[in-house]
């Protein structure tokens, strides 16, 4: 290696970022300094948000790989609920979202993009969603795997899912650990062509132990268990084994127009690369929710004119 090159390896180490996260780790700055002063060099949020959980992570002596609990940390184990007492479902009418492309896709394991992403995201589920802060809630589940309730083994290869009873597909059919199952398969099944396989790669195996219990063994001790779970970005939601026939080798384009999901919401019409319209799935679990009656995402074109659109 040149002196050139090892002097830009040193400057790269002890560059203002890292200067940053060095000031966290010694205590002269809380968390939300370090996440704003990030955010101010030009880092990702995400990037950042990693980075704060691992100091955490480190601090706590955590036996859960880098999982962060909402409970464990004062905060609520649940998805936050503030100012929805006495919300009723569909009281906010239509939410118009215009953003630069246009879904092609509202299939969550075929998706190319944030696009497709999004438009997924309104109908399908997964297991476990993120807080701002990278901490772990239950959506699907009764709670949060950890070692300490059991769920989850000390060498991180082994993790239970206990699933929320009650739950329903938006055209009724019940919600059980099969459809967990069905949804590894599919994703890894290579004559699929999931974008999610290497999120799900990392599994040797998934079954049901009953219609409520799900167990998940990794190929190796996995510290990101939960990344194959967690999310609203699309790899991590769960599809319905029986729209599928339970058929791993049903690619089943259908669904991607018109997918049937747990969330929020249903697909009302789809125009590929132009508009998709939701309205709110009336077997959705919270009686009052969504808020929204209607969601219209429209895209195309380029930024400068979804800009202008959503100013006009």
């Amino acid at each position: 290696m040149s002196s050139e090159e090892r002097k830009l390896r040193k400057d790269r180490s002890t560059g203002p970022f890292s200067s940053l996260y060095e000031a966290f780790k010694a205590g002269t700055i809380s968390r939300r300094q370090f996440l704003e002063r990030s955010t101010a060099l030009g880092v990702a949020g995400g990037v950042a948000i990693f980075c704060a959980n691992a100091r955490d992570i480190a601090a706590s002596g955590s036996r859960n790989g880098w999982a962060m609990y909402a409970g464990s940390q004062g905060g609520p184990a649940k998805a936050p609920d503030s100012g929805t007492e006495g919300q009723q479902r569909g009281a906010g009418g239509d939410l118009r979202i215009v953003q630069w492309q246009a879904a092609t896709t509202a299939g969550a394991h075929t998706g190319t993009g944030t696009k497709d992403s999004l438009a997924a995201s309104l109908v399908s589920e997964p297991l476990m969603n993120y807080l701002p802060d990278g901490s772990l809630i239950p959506n699907l589940v009764t709670e949060v795997p950890s070692v300490e309730n059991g769920l989850l083994t000390e060498d991180l290869k082994t993790v239970t899912f206990n699933l929320l009873e009650g739950v329903t597909w938006s055209d009724g059919e019940p919600f059980t650990a099969n459809d967990v199952v069905f949804t590894w398969k599919w994703v890894t099944n290579a004559a699929n062509a999931s974008t999610s396989v290497g999120v799900w790669n990392v599994l040797e195996n998934v079954e049901a132990r009953d219609e409520r219990t799900v167990v998940a063994t990794y190929k190796t001790p996995s510290a990101a268990w939960f990344e194959p779970f967690t999310g609203v970005f699309a790899s991590a939601c769960i599809y319905p084994a029986h729209i599928f026939g339970n058929d791993p080798n049903n690619k089943n384009d259908a669904f991607l127009i018109n997918p049937i999901g747990t969330g929020p919401y249903v697909v009302e019409s789809f125009q590929p690369n132009a508009e998709i319209v939701y309205v709110a799935n009336e077997a959705y679990r919270e009686p009052n929710k969504p808020f929204f009656a209607r969601v219209i995402i429209s895209g195309g074109g380029d930024a400068a004119a979804a800009a202008r659109s959503v100013l006009e």
